[in-house]
C-alpha cells in the first residue's frame, strides 16, 4: 500500500509570525474555511461542536477563533527549545490544576520551529501539529472560567493541488487555488480546560460535551497534547535555560495589523539561554544522595520551592545532564535523551 507523503515543515523566521497570523485570521473568515468546518462538523469531527445546525457551527467556531487570534500575544519557540520541551513534557505526569497565573499571556499563539507532536491519520499520514493558540471562549461556560486550546497541523498544499487537478485544473490554476483558498495552517482540533482542573473528560459525544467545572474536555490524543503545551508554557517563564527576545514588527506590518484590530505587540521569541548558570554543584558531581555510577538525566521539570521560607512551589524546567562521579562507570538505560541528542520520532 501507498501511503501518501506527510507535508514537510517549514517554518518562517519569527519576523514573519504577525504576517502568519494574520493570513490565518483572515482565513478563517473566508467561505473556503466555512466550508472546511461545516463538513468536519457534518461528519462529527474534532472534540468541541456547537449543539447546533453544521453551517451556524461552523460560524460560531471560527469567529470564536478569530477573536481569539487577532488579540494573541505572539510567541516563536526555536527548535532548541521545541526538543526540550517535548523531552521534558512526561515528567509532568498529567498533573493539571492550571491556573490564569500560569500560562505566558492570557491570549496566545504559539508557533514551534518543530513539530510539538505528531499523529498518523486514518490514511497513513503523518500529521504534525506545530502551533497552537488560547484564550476565553463566548461559546463555553463554566463555574470557574477557563481556556480554549485550539492546535494547528501544517496544510496539505500538495493534497489539495492534487485534487484540483483531478478536477480539471491545471498546474498553475491548482497552485493558485490551493494557496488562495487555504492558510499556511489547518485547524486540527480543540481542548476546553477550566481553571484547576486535574482531571480529564476523554469520552467522545456525538451529541455534544457538557462541560464539567473540574474536568478538561479533551480526546485521548489532545490530552497527551495539553501535557506538552503546557510544558511550552512553562519554559516561556523565566527561568535558567531559556531567554525571551522581542521581535518587534515591521512598521508596515504593524499599522497593517492595527487597522485590522490585531494585536501588534512584538513577537516573543523564546530560545535557549547564552548565560552560564550559576550553580552551587558542578554538573557531573553528585547533588543529594550518593551514587557510584555515571548516567545521563533527561529535562525534566520540577515543583521548585521558592518565596517567604520556600514554602511556595512553582513548576520550572531543568536541563537534561551527567549525573554521578566524572571517573565513575557509566550506566546507560535502554532509553534515555540526551539534550545534544534529540530522539528520533520512532523512539518517542
Amino acid at each position: 500500500m501507498n501511503v501518501p507523503e506527510s507535508p514537510s515543515w517549514s517554518p518562517p523566521p519569527p519576523r514573519q509570525l504577525p504576517a502568519l497570523r494574520e493570513h490565518l485570521a483572515d482565513y478563517l473568515l473566508s467561505p473556503p474555511a466555512h466550508l472546511f468546518t461545516a463538513e468536519a462538523l457534518r461528519r462529527q469531527r474534532g472534540t468541541l461542536r456547537p449543539v447546533v445546525r453544521p453551517d451556524l457551527g461552523a460560524r460560531l467556531l471560527l469567529e470564536d477563533e478569530h477573536q481569539r487570534l487577532g488579540q494573541a500575544q505572539l510567541f516563536y519557540v526555536t527548535t532548541d527549545i521545541t526538543r526540550l520541551v517535548r523531552q521534558a513534557a512526561p515528567s509532568l505526569k498529567d498533573h493539571w490544576d492550571i491556573q490564569p497565573q500560569d500560562i505566558p499571556a492570557p491570549t496566545g499563539f504559539m508557533l514551534f520551529a518543530e513539530p510539538l507532536t505528531e499523529y498518523i491519520r486514518e490514511d497513513g499520514k503523518r500529521i504534525d501539529i506545530v502551533a497552537v493558540s488560547w484564550g476565553g471562549t463566548e461559546l463555553l461556560t463554566s463555574d470557574t472560567g477557563g481556556l480554549w486550546v485550539t492546535f494547528w497541523s501544517v496544510t496539505d498544499f500538495a493534497a489539495i493541488k492534487r485534487l484540483a487537478r483531478s478536477m480539471g485544473a491545471s498546474a498553475a490554476e491548482a497552485e493558485l487555488t490551493a494557496h488562495q483558498q487555504n492558510a499556511e495552517l489547518t485547524w486540527d482540533n480543540e481542548i476546553y480546560m477550566p481553571w484547576g482542573a486535574t482531571s480529564a473528560s476523554l469520552e467522545p459525544d456525538p451529541d455534544g460535551r457538557e462541560i464539567q467545572p473540574d474536568q478538561i474536555a479533551a480526546a485521548e490524543t489532545t490530552i497527551g497534547w495539553l501535557q506538552t503545551v503546557h510544558a511550552g508554557w512553562i519554559f516561556c517563564t523565566p527561568n535558567t535555560l531559556t531567554e525571551t527576545t522581542e521581535e518587534r514588527l515591521p512598521r508596515t506590518q504593524r499599522l497593517r495589523d492595527e487597522r485590522a484590530g490585531y494585536s501588534a505587540s512584538p513577537v516573543r521569541v523564546v530560545s535557549v539561554s547564552r548565560k552560564a548558570p550559576s550553580r552551587s554543584v558542578h554538573r557531573g558531581e553528585p547533588s543529594g544522595r550518593t551514587v557510584s555510577v555515571r548516567f545521563p538525566v533527561a529535562p525534566f521539570i520540577r515543583r521548585q520551592a521558592y518565596g517567604p521560607g520556600r514554602t511556595l512551589r512553582r513548576l520550572t524546567p531543568v536541563a537534561g545532564h551527567w549525573r554521578g562521579p566524572v571517573d565513575a562507570p557509566v550506566r546507560i538505560t535502554k532509553k534515555v535523551n540526551l539534550v545534544d541528542t534529540p530522539p528520533t520520532r520512532a523512539s518517542e
